[in-house]
């Protein structure tokens, strides 16, 4: 019986440490560095578009947008998700940064988050972006 309770809870705490990778998909065809970028500030909260206007000089004049997507508290009632859901590894929230050009998306980074997203997570993935696409 011990020894049951001791791998529950061990499973448990490696369950509750668990961080995924981002996925990250780049247009081919896109040409970097990229000279500018606007940023789309519907649905996002305040706190989190002024820490991104602080990373970065947005140019509203410019045809390469960012769009910021998140969703916290995901909740998922599907009985088939019953074991992931125990074992704390269903995505608390998610991440996502695309750069559209038009409504090709020339960008994209995606993560899910065992935690809800916070401004640590948007500054993750907007710092590996700009690293990786070279903004000026």
């Amino acid at each position: 019986m011990h020894r049951v309770l001791w791998f529950l809870v061990f499973f448990l705490i490696i369950g509750c440490g668990k961080k995924s990778e981002p996925i990250i998909k780049t247009d081919m065809n896109m040409t970097t560095p990229i000279k500018c970028i606007t940023l789309n500030t519907l649905g996002v909260e305040k706190p989190f578009v002024a820490k991104l206007q602080s990373l970065y000089l947005f140019d509203t004049s410019c045809d390469v947008k960012l769009y910021v997507t998140y969703k916290k508290d995901i909740v998922c009632n599907s009985p088939y998700n019953a074991g992931t859901k125990n074992t704390s590894s269903f995505p608390k929230s998610f991440l996502k940064l695309e750069l559209k050009k038009g409504f090709k998306v020339i960008y994209s980074y995606y993560i899910d988050l065992y935690s809800n997203v916070d401004i640590d997570d948007i500054v993750d993935a907007f710092l590996s972006m700009k690293k990786e696409l070279m903004l000026k």
